[in-house]
């Protein structure tokens, strides 16, 4: 399996950017903020992100309502702010 920074090198060549988050620390950015203004540190509205095996991007969607299908399946998420 590649190191979050092997991952994250290679979404910086090969997609042109995007954060990389463990699932951990993913799941720690959902979270609500308790701020009125702001419901996570995530933005879903404008913002898209795929699920990483730790050896490739997956076609598997990071979405808010089935993140936990899949978050002890893969190590990463690719998160891209649009």
């Amino acid at each position: 399996m590649k190191s979050l920074k092997e991952v994250q090198n290679e979404v910086w060549d090969d997609f042109k950017g995007g954060d990389v988050f463990t699932v951990e620390e993913f799941e720690e950015l959902m979270k609500p903020t308790g701020d009125p203004d702001c419901d996570s540190e995530i933005e879903f509205v404008d913002s898209y992100g795929y699920f990483h095996d730790g050896e490739n991007v997956t076609d598997v969607e990071v979405d808010p309502y089935t993140f936990r299908m899949y978050k002890d399946i893969y190590p990463y998420v690719v998160w891209h702010k649009v």
